[in-house]
């Protein structure tokens, strides 16, 4: 999470949404002016008069600040009057593609791409397996809702993640250099099948059960079943 007094904004981080690449992004915004910080996928928890870099790293505990702490938290230690002056934005993404990043974020935690030699069959089936569970792991929704209402002033679409931030920086008054935008997280996928290709009919209703909100706010599709399957 980022909080910046210079440029009056609060950036909430949610799931598999290139959340990394725009929180250093705007990183520089936070610090005093002068300061320079080495960009990095680890941050360790940065409080100033210029701003607030959330811890960003394995272990959050004991941390004030840090990764994809929900809204409420930081309206609370913020305070409702910055909370609500600040230009509050995050980024969102269809939950279809946000599940199948996650998943092969996870099984290559401990080790690199252990599909790459596997049929997509294969893959599609674990995945399958581990979607009907986990789906609702991943709804995120706290990061941008409090107590059932919207709470952020605008929501970059990871499908479109040059535009958005283009959006911001001119709301808050930074310069937009889409060079800058870096890949500090990127896809771990073993293959290059379209994530529609993962879910068949249960999967599907397994992420419209736990995404409803999303879909249908956001108005992400839902992918083609694929043909012959379940």
């Amino acid at each position: 999470m980022l909080l910046s007094h210079v440029h009056r904004f609060i950036y909430t981080k949610t799931l598999k949404t290139a959340g990394t690449s725009v929180e250093i992004y705007f990183e520089d915004a936070c610090i005093p002016v002068g300061t320079t910080m080495i960009h990095s996928h680890h941050v360790t928890e940065m409080v100033t008069s210029a701003g607030i870099i959330g811890y960003r790293g394995p272990d959050q505990s004991g941390r004030t600040w840090y990764n994809h702490m929900p809204a409420t938290e930081i309206r609370t230690l913020a305070g409702h009057r910055v909370w609500n002056e600040y230009f509050k934005f995050c980024v969102v993404r269809n939950p279809f593609d946000k599940l199948v990043s996650l998943w092969w974020f996870n099984v290559n935690k401990n080790q690199e791409n252990p599909y790459r030699d596997q049929s997509f069959h294969k893959i599609r089936s674990d995945f399958s397996a581990w979607c009907l569970v986990h789906a609702p792991d991943a709804v995120d929704r706290d990061k941008y809702m409090i107590d059932g209402r919207i709470a952020v002033d605008y929501f970059i679409r990871y499908e479109s993640l040059l535009d958005g931030i283009d959006t911001v920086c001119r709301r808050i008054g930074y310069p937009f250099r889409p060079e800058h935008v870096g890949r500090y997280k990127g896809e771990s996928r073993a293959i290059s099948h379209p994530f529609g290709e993962y879910y068949d009919r249960s999967t599907s209703a397994a992420v419209e059960a736990a995404f409803g909100w999303e879909l249908e706010y956001f108005g992400y599709r839902r992918p083609t079943e694929t043909a012959g399957v379940a």
